[in-house]
C-alpha cells in the first residue's frame, strides 16, 4: 500500500507540474508527496549514521532491504513528521523564521529522493526529476510564470530548437532566467554553462540571465558510510571566467570549497544558500534588469 502511494504521489507531482508549473495544485501535490515520503521513512526504513569526513556537517541516512539512500544534512534535515507539518503551516501563514524555512525546504525538497531510493530502486531518474519539478515550482510560483524547455537560435537561415532545463520570460520590467538544475554538478554541469554561452550570442548578453539550482555534492561509499563532498573549484572558475556567466548559484546544502571560491573571486562567482532566494531583496536582485 505505502509503494502505491509513493509511487502514485510521484507521477502525481510531474503531472501536475507539466500541466501548471506556478499553479496550487502543483505546490499541494509536492507537499503530499513530501509529507508521505518522511512517514514512509521515519515509520518503515532504519535510520543509520554515517561517517562524515566533511568537516563541521553530520550526516545520516535511511536503510531498507539493505539499500541506504544519499546523505542527509542532520542539521537542515527534520526527522519529525509532526514539526515537518507544523512548518508547512508556518510557511503558508507567513510566520515561518528564516532557519525554519531552510529545513523545511530542504526536507521537502530530500525526503522523496531518499524514499524513492530505498523504495524504488530501479527509477533510476526519480530523484533528480522529483528535484527538478520542485525548484521549477517555487520559481514559477514566485515568478507567478510558467517555464519553457526549448530556445529558439536563429542560426544562419534557419531557427535551431534547443532543449534546455527552464526559461522563463518574465516580461518587458524584468530580466529573463535560464535555471539550469542539478541534484548534484558532478555530471556534465558544463551543459549549464553551454547553453548560457549559446543563450548569450543567440539573445545578447542581456536576454537570459543564468541562474543555476543544486542540491549538494555530497558522495556516500555504502561500503564504509563514509560522506564526502566533491568539489572542482578550479573548473568553475575556467567555466564562469572563459565560457559563459552564471549570475548565481543557489546550493541546498553549500560545499565548503565553493563557500572558499565565492570569497576569493567576489567579483566572478557568487555561490549562495537556496533560502536566499525567499528574501524580496535577492528576488528582485535575480530579476533586475
Amino acid at each position: 500500500m505505502t509503494d502505491y502511494i509513493l509511487r502514485d504521489g510521484y507521477a502525481g507531482v510531474k503531472r501536475m507540474c507539466n500541466s501548471d508549473w506556478k499553479g496550487d495544485h502543483a505546490g499541494s501535490a509536492i507537499r503530499e508527496f513530501a509529507a508521505n515520503s518522511l512517514r514512509f521513512l521515519l515509520g518503515r526504513c532504519e535510520l543509520v549514521e554515517l561517517v562524515s569526513r566533511v568537516p563541521g556537517k553530520q550526516y545520516f541516512s535511511f536503510r531498507n532491504d539493505n539499500a541506504v539512500a544519499r546523505p542527509a544534512n542532520k542539521r537542515q534535515f527534520i526527522a519529525d513528521i509532526v514539526e515537518y507539518m507544523q512548518l508547512q503551516q508556518y510557511w503558508f501563514d507567513g510566520s515561518i523564521s528564516a532557519q525554519d524555512r531552510e529545513r523545511l525546504i530542504y526536507t521537502t525538497a530530500l525526503a522523496p529522493c531518499l524514499a524513492m531510493e530505498v523504495f524504488d530502486r530501479q527509477n533510476k531518474k526519480g530523484p533528480a526529476t522529483y528535484f527538478e519539478c520542485y525548484v521549477g515550482h517555487l520559481f514559477a510560483s514566485s515568478f507567478g510564470v510558467n517555464p519553457t524547455r526549448r530556445a529558439r537560435l536563429r542560426v544562419h537561415d534557419r531557427d535551431v530548437l534547443m532543449t534546455m532545463d527552464f526559461l522563463f520570460d518574465t516580461g518587458d520590467q524584468y530580466r529573463n532566467i535560464h535555471l539550469p538544475v542539478k541534484m548534484s554538478t558532478r555530471e556534465r554541469v558544463v551543459q549549464a554553462w553551454s547553453h548560457q554561452r549559446l543563450l548569450d550570442s543567440g539573445y545578447g548578453d542581456h536576454g537570459y540571465r543564468g541562474v543555476m539550482v543544486a542540491f549538494s555534492e555530497t558522495k556516500l561509499d555504502s561500503r564504509n558510510l563514509e560522506v564526502v563532498e566533491i568539489c572542482v573549484p578550479d573548473q568553475w572558475l575556467a567555466y564562469q571566467t572563459l565560457l559563459a556567466q552564471m549570475d548565481r548559484i543557489y546550493y541546498f546544502d553549500v560545499p565548503e570549497r565553493y563557500r572558499v571560491l565565492t570569497t576569493e573571486y567576489p567579483g566572478v562567482i557568487t555561490i549562495k544558500p537556496f533560502d536566499e532566494f525567499f528574501t524580496e531583496t535577492e528576488r528582485q536582485a535575480v530579476l533586475r534588469l
